[in-house]
């Protein structure tokens, strides 16, 4: 199956989409189920540059997309082993995470799912940054990432025009989560935080709720500091905020945008600069 999946991907559009009519629901089902395998170069330069191409073509079946979906969402996937640290379950987890925002890419160009199907989905989704707790960047078998993918999720969700305003909250809830997870980001997942809030600003998201947001991720740094002092917990998560808020700052800043957070931001850093 690894030779066929090579030679799809090096056939032209046409080629791919009559191999897809022919032999599509069998190649689809070897890529599904091998997600999140160890072996990198089958994971990350096969399979998922495959998905990329079928999404991107069309060359996968409303049905088939809709079964992904549902397999993806489930705890064979998205929740598979939900919790653990330094394990190889990170990889189902994390690149299930990825083929979900390449799938509702699609669903945002050209909606399939019904309405139910997308609320679902969107619902199990924004409460996966919530629970994972696997925050390695590059590992032995290749990217893990597993933060950094949720992130991408998170912003395909958060930009989708079908997304239930109630769940935007949910949203920067479980990107906030992210700062405390005890370990620090060195993979510029900062930056992929990052792209969350400048698309909630892009799309008018009231700005005071985003100033409030902030303001919650410091008073937990506060009560962090006041509980465990000076510990390596706090100052992991006090480096991933202000590296978040630095970044976000200047983000604001080249997009003339957000003048009251981009202050609030720079008041912020500036304080705990000096603590």
């Amino acid at each position: 199956m690894r030779k066929q999946l090579i030679d799809l991907l090096a056939m032209n559009d046409e080629q791919c989409r009559i191999y897809m009519e022919n032999d599509g629901e069998s190649i689809f089902t070897y890529m599904l189920e091998n997600v999140g395998t160890t072996d990198s170069e089958l994971r990350d330069e096969i399979i998922y540059r495959l998905l990329v191409k079928l999404l991107s073509g069309n060359h996968l079946t409303t049905a088939q997309m809709e079964r992904a979906t549902e397999e993806l969402i489930s705890d064979r996937y998205l929740f598979n082993s939900i919790g653990e640290k330094d394990t190889d379950t990170v990889f189902i987890r994390s690149f299930a995470a990825l083929w979900l925002t390449g799938i509702f890419w699609v669903d945002k160009e050209q909606p399939f799912m019904n309405s139910e199907l997308r609320s679902l989905a969107m619902e199990k989704c924004v409460h996966y940054l919530y629970k994972e707790n696997d925050v390695r960047g590059y590992t032995a078998n290749g990217w893990a990432h597993a933060i950094a993918h949720g992130a991408d999720l998170y912003r395909m969700i958060a930009t989708h025009p079908s997304v239930e305003q109630r769940l935007i909250p949910v949203i920067l809830g479980g990107l906030s989560t992210c700062f405390f997870k005890g370990g620090v980001y060195v993979d510029d997942e900062d930056e992929r935080f990052v792209t969350i809030v400048t698309a909630l600003v892009a799309d008018d998201y009231p700005e005071e709720v985003l100033l409030e947001w902030v303001e919650q991720i410091f008073d937990r740094l506060d009560r962090e500091v006041a509980e465990f002092g000076q510990s390596p917990s706090f100052l992991h998560s006090r480096t991933n905020i202000l590296q978040f808020m630095k970044t976000l700052y200047f983000a604001l800043k080249k997009s003339h945008s957000a003048h009251q957070l981009r202050s609030a931001v720079s008041y912020f850093i500036q304080k705990w600069q000096r603590t």
